[in-house]
């Protein structure tokens, strides 16, 4: 994404990032005690995604029980997500995602590519979106604790940010926020 020279000039910076195999709404600030306010779990900004997994037909009731009751214990300790939605993606378009996957670490055709982690990908099995919610935003976290409750994750896409969401933005699109949007921000400053 390239912003206009006129926001360059604004001291504009990003409130936290997206890895680099992750997509979505990544939010710009000229105000530092926001940007604090937005990051800071203590906020409990949330944080919401769509991720595409594997790992069969997802149980909801015990991810929720998972995520929600349990925690998810990674590496980088015990983390809790709010679980919203789950939905099976239909077999053609998980093929499609499943090859886009399979891309970055071979190039070959056959039905079960071994991608880095030395797992084999069976391409006939079919996909399901995870929408889920977070207040944290540690490094890979909810890939992290969705592999780790068997459904590792192909494709992950930040949709919301507090009240502020994707909508209909492609790749490398930016627009202003609305005056809705910017007076819930405003509230995040006002509450100690």
């Amino acid at each position: 994404m390239v912003l206009p020279d006129h926001y360059k000039r604004l001291n504009m910076h990003p409130v936290g990032r997206l890895d680099y195999d992750t997509s979505g709404l990544l939010l710009f600030s000229m105000e530092g005690e926001l940007t604090q306010r937005l990051l800071h779990p203590k906020y409990k900004v949330e944080k919401e995604y769509v991720a595409t997994v594997m790992g069969g037909r997802v149980d909801f009731d015990l991810l929720k029980r998972q995520l929600e009751g349990e925690g998810v214990v990674t590496s980088e300790g015990t983390h809790f997500a709010k679980l919203l939605h789950v939905e099976e993606v239909d077999m053609e378009k998980s093929r499609s995602i499943l090859k886009e996957y399979c891309s970055h670490t071979s190039s070959t055709d056959d039905s079960s590519i071994e991608p880095e982690n030395s797992r084999k990908i069976d391409m006939e099995q079919s996909l399901t979106n995870v929408r889920l919610a977070v207040h944290e935003g540690k490094y890979r976290m909810v890939r992290r604790m969705l592999a780790n409750c068997n459904h590792p994750v192909v494709e992950l896409k930040r949709e919301r940010y507090g009240h502020v969401f994707l909508k209909d933005l492609q790749v490398g699109e930016f627009r202003e926020c609305s005056e809705d949007e910017i007076k819930w921000a405003e509230s995040l400053l006002h509450n100690r």
